[in-house]
């Protein structure tokens, strides 16, 4: 399709929703002494052997004033390719008829740019009065007149040139559907502000029907659904079930100019069916719109949803309530699976918890399992033992190239008790924050099972010994990863046994 230069003007206009109002239906400004003289005198110029640049700045002002006294003067210049533009800037400006009627003469004699630029003008002034003359150029005109002619008719907007462009949608070249698809944008935006809805709807789905290119489609969908509120939840639908990304992308958009619950009730019913992709999409789209429906949707996507929709209902939903919270096993009590290190003589599963090191043989050197995935913001959750050990937890870490040892933080206990509740910075900046020796006394049963829980969220760590908080610290260091492998240590040392079992974890957003 060949791009002609006025096709800007036409397409333009389809996206335009808030238009003025017609300045030939305006009253005329109210004549003033003053402005009448400034306007002879600008006249003056006009019908003056003057400069092109004075005539083109007598034509600025005079499309200020907006005096019906300049329009013969005016009008004379429209035949003159360099000052065409600058008298129609005036003539579009003068709210009396004659303006629109010397616009409307010199549409029917002049050819070619200059004619198109008249029409472009009768278009701005909206002039219903010239849509039998603008029918016959889209019609008979060559195809820069004719895109002309139907930009000016969709800002018209009158039933009878709704008529034509709708003709011309049906049965012109795929060049002219698509100008007339605009103009048709053009004309459904304006009767829908004049409350004219019938006559919209009817627009806007004939363009969604239509032979067009898909980017006028879906304006035309957008504009359709929207107009309708609830009543376009079924068209919702269908674009959100459709697998097209563009139409998703627009269901998704109208979503937000479409209130009430029955919108909400279409998203909600979409969602539990949806792919992850798509309901990540419909979680953000539902947390816009702040009704109970939509509510309870994301709170069942956030207990029940695949892991990027989990973690967007949760974002949507705010501050974590961590017992609302849906745990997934991090290891599964029998295997493996999903975890890596060595496995022949560190670590072994035994009574479905993992125990790093034995009570037979020293451990040479420190000795970590980790999981194959990372993890950046968490709930984790679970039960050790240490038998005459040290050991941990480790978390947002990762493994030393060309080394048995894991960098990163540590959730620390010990035999002693000494060092249960600790946040450890291992192989990397040391002790970060010590839990209180009395509380951890207290609370501590040695060589025998405590809970565990490990909250990151950004830079916030907390750390949790049977269910009393040990560490609240906040990471200052910008440069130190908030994400990364979960692993469980045996420590270098005597004969020793770390025990891990009933592991589990939520992640946050």
């Amino acid at each position: 399709m060949r791009l002609h230069r006025y096709v800007a003007v036409a397409l333009g206009a389809a996206a335009a929703m808030a238009i003025a109002a017609p300045l030939w239906a305006q009253d005329a400004r109210p004549k003033d002494d003053g402005i009448s003289a400034k306007a002879q005198e600008l006249i003056a110029v006009l019908e003056a052997d003057a400069s092109t640049r004075d005539k083109a700045r007598a034509c600025q002002q005079l499309a200020a004033i907006g005096s019906e006294e300049a329009v013969p003067a005016l009008a004379e210049l429209l035949s003159d390719p360099k000052l065409n533009s600058y008298a129609r800037d005036g003539l579009e400006a003068i709210a009396a008829p004659s303006a629109g009627d010397a616009l409307l003469k010199a549409m029917e004699r002049l050819r070619g740019v200059l004619q198109i630029g008249v029409i472009n003008s009768i278009g701005v002034r909206r002039d219903p009065q010239a849509v039998d003359a603008l029918t016959a150029l889209a019609r008979t005109g060559d195809t820069d007149t004719a895109i002309a002619a139907l930009a000016a008719l969709g800002r018209i907007a009158t039933a009878k040139a709704s008529v034509l462009l709708l003709q011309v949608l049906d049965t012109a070249t795929p060049e002219l559907r698509a100008v007339a698809a605009s103009a048709c944008l053009t004309c459904a935006d304006r009767q829908l502000a004049e409350e004219r809805g019938k006559g919209a709807l009817r627009l806007y789905d004939a363009v969604r029907r239509a032979e067009v290119p898909k980017y006028l489609r879906l304006a035309g969908t957008y504009r359709a659904m929207v107009a309708r509120q609830s009543g376009g939840t079924s068209l919702l639908t269908e674009l959100l079930v459709s697998g097209d990304r563009d139409a998703v992308a627009t269901a998704l958009r109208a979503v937000r100019a479409m209130p009430g619950p029955k919108v909400s009730e279409a998203l909600a019913s979409e969602l539990a069916s949806a792919s992850p992709e798509l309901q990540v999409l419909l979680v953000q789209a539902l947390a816009e719109r702040k009704d109970e429906r939509a509510q309870a949707a994301i709170e069942d996507i956030a207990r029940t949803g695949e892991r990027e929709a989990r973690l967007a209902a949760l974002k949507a939903l705010g501050p974590v309530d961590v017992d609302a919270l849906t745990f997934e096993p991090l290891f599964d009590g029998r295997t493996f699976d999903g975890w890596e290190g060595d496995t022949a003589k560190s670590f072994r599963i035994e009574d479905g918890a993992i125990v790093g090191g034995n009570l037979n043989t020293t451990t040479p050197r420190n000795e970590f399992l980790c999981t194959e995935r990372t993890f950046a913001n968490f709930v984790l959750r679970l039960e050790c033992k240490v038998v005459n050990a040290n050991g941990g937890v480790q978390f947002r870490s990762a493994r030393v190239p060309e080394s048995a040892e894991v960098s990163g933080y540590q959730a620390d206990m010990d035999s002693s008790g000494r060092y249960w509740g600790c946040l450890y910075d291992e192989a990397r900046r040391g002790m970060l924050a010590e839990s209180d020796a009395a509380t951890v006394e207290r609370i501590v049963r040695k060589d025998d099972w405590n809970a565990y829980e490990i909250r990151c969220e950004g830079s916030h760590i907390q750390l949790f010994v049977n269910g009393v908080r040990t560490v609240d610290y906040t990471e200052a260091d910008a440069s130190i990863p908030q994400s990364g492998v979960i692993a469980v240590q045996v420590h270098a040392g005597p004969p020793s046994e770390t025990w891990y079992r009933n592991m589990e974890i939520a992640e946050l957003p």
